[in-house]
């Protein structure tokens, strides 16, 4: 009787500890791209580096995994941080998108992140590192520049308790408005 309750003791252990809990990363989008320089007359097109529905999981706390697709959630901030800058730009579908040739400029984007939690108690990421990648070539292929940065988010208890990726949020706003 005694090992049949440590067995289902263990199974509920391994159930609770071993799951990884969506989030969503997804940037306050009225507090991207805003920008005080004129915007260039130049055009833009961008691809993805993976799949938009490219799932990631990391850690959070209380030995708790996350898990949230980077590329689907800031794809439309990454649209808005492009068009703040530039007249006219264009999501591509791949690095050999032909309409690739009606842009003046072409970035290839890729983000990777990491989280953690100090917390033993709570499961949501206390913090949050994404890093933005934009390789930049003109319509002919010549590498112009890669540009990187990173943003950070933390967020404590109190203040997620009704939005779980809120360091994440956090992180994709500030990494988009420092490219």
């Amino acid at each position: 009787m005694i090992t049949a309750i440590k067995f289902i003791l263990l199974g509920i252990a391994l159930i609770l500890g071993g799951c990884a809990h969506p989030i969503g990363i997804a940037p306050d989008l009225s507090k991207v791209g805003i920008t005080q320089q004129a915007k260039s007359s130049k055009s833009i097109g961008y691809y993805l580096a993976e799949p938009v529905e490219k799932e990631v999981t990391t850690s959070g706390g209380g030995g708790d995994n996350v898990r949230y697709k980077p590329y689907k959630d800031l794809e439309t901030g990454l649209y808005k941080m492009y068009a703040s800058v530039f007249s006219n730009v264009t999501l591509l579908s791949s690095s050999s998108d032909p309409a690739r040739s009606k842009v003046d400029y072409i970035a290839a984007v890729e983000i990777s992140t990491s989280s953690s939690s100090s917390s033993l108690f709570t499961w949501p990421p206390t913090l949050f590192t994404l890093n933005l990648a934009n390789n930049i070539s003109d319509a002919r292929g010549s590498v112009i520049g890669n540009l990187r940065t990173s943003g950070e988010g933390r967020a404590e208890f109190s203040e997620f308790k009704g939005d779980f990726g809120l360091a994440g949020k956090r992180a994709s706003q500030e990494a988009l408005n420092k490219m």
